[in-house]
C-alpha cells in the first residue's frame, strides 16, 4: 500500500491529477474527451501526475497514460460493488475511486464507501473518496464546516486521499485540512472565468493552504492548449510557482 501511495504522491507529497472520469456520466460528447488519448498524451507531456478514469477507458487508453498513475472511478451500485476493487486491481489500476454523499436522507454512500475501503484495505489498493454533502445540488450544504465533516466521514470510511471541494479562502481550507486526518486534494468544478483564476484558486488552495493537490478535469480538457494549462498547474504544484510565474510557463498573457 506504501508504495502504491507513493506513485500517487510524489515526494514532495503532492499530486496532480486530470480527472477524465466525467465519460461515465456526461450527456454529450467534449471534444477533449472525444479524443481522450490524445489529450491524455499532451495531459501526460504537461506534467500530470496522474489520471482520473473509468474502468472502461482505464482498458482502452491504458497506452496513452504512459508513466502517469491512474485511478480507476468506479461505481458503487448494489450489482457491482462487491466486485468493484478486484475489477480496477485486475485492470492494472494504481488506486481506486468513488463517490461519497454524507448529510443526504436515506443514503447508503457512506456504507457503500465502507465497503470499497475495505476491499481496497484487503487488495493494497489506494482508495480515494470524493465527499458532495448533500450532493452537488446542495449548495447551502457546500460550507467550510460541512465539507470539513465530509471528509472526515470519507477519511472514517478508510479513504487514504480525500478529493473535495475548495472552501473559496485559505483560512477556512485549512480547517477542512486539519479536520480530515487524511491527505485532501481539490476538485476543479466547472470552468473558471479565466486562466489566472483558475491558478490562483489552485495556488491559495495547495501553496496557502496545504492541500495535497488538485483534481482537475473541465479546467484541463476543455482548454484550448491542455497541455500548456497542466504545465502551469504543475508548476505552482510541485515548484511553488506564483500566479504570475505558472501563467509565463503556460504561455499565457498575465491579463488571461
Amino acid at each position: 500500500m506504501k508504495r502504491k501511495l507513493n506513485r500517487l504522491l510524489k515526494p514532495d507529497g503532492k499530486i496532480l491529477i486530470c480527472a477524465m472520469d466525467h465519460t461515465a456520466f456526461m450527456s454529450e460528447p467534449v471534444p477533449g474527451l472525444v479524443e481522450y488519448g490524445k489529450t491524455v498524451r499532451l495531459v501526460v507531456e504537461g506534467g500530470a501526475d496522474a489520471f482520473l478514469s473509468p474502468i472502461g477507458s482505464v482498458v482502452n487508453f491504458a497506452d496513452d497514460f504512459g508513466p502517469a498513475a491512474v485511478v480507476a472511478s468506479v461505481m458503487t451500485g448494489a450489482n457491482f460493488i462487491d466486485r468493484a476493487v478486484e475489477h480496477a486491481l485486475s485492470i492494472g489500476a494504481d488506486a481506486v475511486k468513488c463517490m461519497v454523499y454524507p448529510f443526504t436522507d436515506n443514503d447508503q454512500s457512506i456504507d457503500q464507501a465502507q465497503r470499497i475501503g475495505a476491499d481496497a484495505a484487503r487488495f493494497g489498493l489506494p482508495f480515494i473518496a470524493e465527499p458532495i454533502p448533500g450532493g452537488f445540488a446542495a449548495k447551502d450544504k457546500h460550507t467550510p464546516d460541512m465539507i470539513a465533516a465530509g471528509a472526515r466521514l470519507a477519511a472514517e470510511a478508510g479513504a487514504d486521499i480525500v478529493k473535495t471541494f475548495y472552501t473559496g479562502s485559505p483560512d477556512t481550507m485549512k480547517r477542512v485540512l486539519d479536520y480530515a486526518s487524511v491527505p485532501v486534494v481539490v476538485l476543479g468544478g466547472a470552468v473558471k472565468g479565466s486562466t489566472r483564476d483558475l491558478f490562483q484558486e489552485v495556488y491559495d488552495a495547495v501553496i496557502v493552504a496545504g492541500c495535497a493537490g488538485v483534481a482537475i478535469g473541465n479546467n484541463i480538457w476543455r482548454a484550448s492548449d491542455p497541455k500548456a494549462i497542466t504545465r502551469g498547474l504543475a508548476a505552482i504544484i510541485h515548484g511553488g510557482a506564483s500566479v504570475d510565474e505558472a501563467l509565463k510557463i503556460a504561455g499565457v498573457p498575465p491579463t488571461s
